[in-house]
C-alpha cells in the first residue's frame, strides 16, 4: 500500500493527492474502504484508500486527463492552508500567514505572481466576515453600533471603539490610553482631513506630552470641524474617560493650531485650559494668506 496526502479543494473539501493526480471522495463501502474518483469529470481512473485515509489499498483505471503540474498542486496547498488560517485569526497579516505557511512547506515552484494571487483570495474569504461596505454616513454609524461588542472590535479583550449616542462621531481608544490621558496635563491635538475614513470629514488626533515626547492617545473621527461638533468630542471624551478609568480627564495646557472653533470649544469645556499654539501652524496661517 502506498501514502497518500490529504489537501483542500477550493470549496474546502477533502482531496487526496497522490504524485500529481487528484482523487475527490465518493463514497465508503461497508468495509471501511473508501473510493475516490478523479477530479477530471472525464477520467475514469478511482482508487480506494483506508478509512483512516492515509494509505493507497488499489488503483483502477488509467487517467486520461493531463497531468497537474507541481506548480499548481504547490499554489493551491498554499492557498487552501492560507484562507483556512486567515479566518482562524482575523487580525494576522496575510503575507505574515502567508511567510510562515511557506517557511513550513517544501514548496520549489511558487512565483510571485502566485503570492499575489493567494493574498487577494485571503482578502476575499475574509471579507465575508464582515458586513458590506456602508453607503452613507448613518449606515456607516449604524453598523458601527451594531458590531461594537464583537471580538474584532476588541484590543486585548477590551472595547476600543466607542460610539456615540446621538453624535455622528466614533473614539476610537483603550484603557492604557485613557489612563495615561487622565494622568497627564499637557496635551497637542491636530486634525487633518488626508486619512478621515469615507463619510468622515477629519481625523482627529489628541496626544499626550510624556518623557519628552508627543504619544498619540485618542483618535476621534469627525463628521465636520465645526465649534459643536468639537465641543460634543470633548465632552463624549470626558464620558469616555469615567466609564473606562473612573476618573476626571483635566487639560491645563493644550497646544492647537490657528482654528478659531477649536479654541472656542475647549475653553466651553475646559476654561481653565491653557491654549498655546506654534509657529508651524503659524507659518501655515500666513502662507495661506
Amino acid at each position: 500500500m502506498e501514502n497518500c496526502q490529504i489537501i483542500l479543494s477550493e470549496r474546502g473539501k477533502e482531496l487526496i493527492l497522490h504524485k500529481t493526480n487528484k482523487y475527490r471522495f465518493r463514497r465508503q463501502r461497508k468495509d471501511g474502504i473508501m473510493k475516490w474518483l478523479c477530479t477530471n469529470k472525464d477520467c475514469s481512473a478511482s482508487i480506494l484508500t483506508t478509512a483512516d485515509k492515509k494509505s493507497i489499498c488499489e488503483f483502477s483505471g488509467e487517467h486520461i486527463c493531463d497531468e497537474n503540474s507541481v506548480q499548481k498542486i504547490e499554489r493551491q496547498i498554499l492557498r487552501e492552508n492560507c484562507k483556512r488560517k486567515c479566518e482562524e485569526d482575523l487580525s494576522a497579516k496575510p503575507l505574515k500567514i502567508i511567510r510562515t505557511e511557506l517557511l513550513n512547506s517544501t514548496a520549489t515552484e511558487i512565483v510571485k505572481e502566485d503570492i499575489k494571487t493567494v493574498r487577494k483570495t485571503m482578502y476575499e474569504k475574509r471579507r465575508k466576515h464582515y458586513p458590506t461596505f456602508p453607503k452613507s454616513l448613518d449606515e456607516a454609524i449604524d453598523q458601527l453600533k451594531k458590531l461594537h461588542e464583537d471580538d474584532f472590535f476588541k484590543f486585548k479583550g477590551n472595547q476600543f471603539v466607542h460610539v456615540h449616542d446621538s453624535k455622528n462621531i466614533i473614539c476610537l481608544t483603550t484603557l492604557s490610553n485613557i489612563n495615561l490621558l487622565t494622568e497627564s496635563t499637557e496635551f497637542f491635538a491636530d486634525g487633518t482631513f488626508d486619512y478621515a475614513p469615507r463619510f468622515f470629514l477629519q481625523l482627529y488626533t489628541i496626544h499626550c506630552y510624556k518623557n519628552g515626547f508627543y504619544v498619540p492617545l485618542v483618535y476621534f473621527f469627525l463628521p465636520d470641524k465645526s465649534k459643536q461638533t468639537y465641543i460634543e468630542m470633548w465632552r463624549f471624551l470626558l464620558e469616555i474617560c469615567l466609564k473606562l478609568s473612573n476618573r476626571n480627564f483635566i487639560i491645563k495646557q493644550l497646544h492647537l493650531d490657528f482654528e478659531i472653533g477649536a479654541h472656542e470649544a475647549v475653553k466651553n469645556i475646559f476654561p481653565g485650559a491653557i491654549i498655546e499654539t506654534c509657529r508651524f501652524h503659524l507659518g501655515q496661517s500666513w502662507w495661506r494668506k
